[in-house]
């Protein structure tokens, strides 16, 4: 059992940049806690070069020396040893190749996008629906935002509203409603539709679907779009 949380989101590579300085704090000044993350690189290094068949094959050799009665009894409990030790480095592996927290997935990567679309123009007159939902915006009052973008778009059938609209019911928890509101968008073709794929992703990985995630994920990257590359990538690869 691991004792420190930051031990457990460093190998399942879920650690936000504030946890990751601490943990690396920790690591330079802390003895036991740089021994426990060792041991288990250790671990986890063993496990590489152990499969499941090579495993069935090791206990079934155990099995047999342990039931032949013209061995010696000092080979008892160095075999029991072993076994019991290969079993504790599977079951780590499996846990931590197979653990994954879409939460703090979700947390680490979501951001709400910025204003690329829309110049705001602060002014004590009445310049519009949409000045004043981007406004909001800019403010994180998401909920405000969300209505007058909804205005808005009714008034001016602008497709960009849509990819805001998603990325406030997001940023509200409204993940469901965000899933719906970006695949809306996904209907139309303007410069930001290639970018809705990865708040798509995030929407699907906040509701533990990492399958449409994954889809949503390899279709930014095949478009080609230069927007959240190396993230995309990484969550990717994280996921899969």
């Amino acid at each position: 059992m691991i004792d420190n949380p930051l031990i457990e989101k460093y190998f399942n590579n879920t650690l936000n940049e504030k946890e990751l300085d601490e943990f690396n704090s920790l690591y330079k000044t802390n003895s036991n806690f740089k021994s426990e993350v060792e041991f288990i690189k250790n671990l986890k290094k063993v496990t590489e070069h152990q499969d499941n068949e090579n495993f069935k094959k090791q206990l079934q050799s155990y099995d047999k020396a342990l039931s032949n009665k013209h061995k010696k009894k000092t080979w008892l409990k160095p075999l029991m040893a072993s076994a019991a030790i290969i079993a504790v480095i599977i079951c780590i592996s499996f846990i931590f190749n197979n653990s994954i927290n879409e939460d703090a997935l979700f947390s680490s990567y979501f951001e709400p996008s910025k204003n690329v679309t829309f110049p705001i123009v602060r002014s004590d007159t009445n310049v519009g629906l949409q000045n004043d939902a981007f406004i909001a915006y800019s403010e994180n009052n998401f909920e405000t935002a969300l209505n007058l973008f909804e205005s808005s778009y009714k008034n001016t059938n602008n497709s960009e509203l849509l990819f805001y609209e998603g990325n406030a019911l997001l940023a509200l928890g409204k993940t469901n409603d965000a899933i719906l509101k970006f695949k809306e968008h996904l209907n139309y073709s303007d410069r930001l539709s290639n970018r809705t794929h990865w708040y798509l992703a995030l929407a699907y990985v906040k509701n533990k679907d990492l399958s449409n995630a994954k889809l949503q994920l390899q279709l930014l990257l095949k478009s080609k779009e230069s927007f959240k590359n190396k993230e995309t990538k990484q969550l990717l690869e994280k996921i899969e």
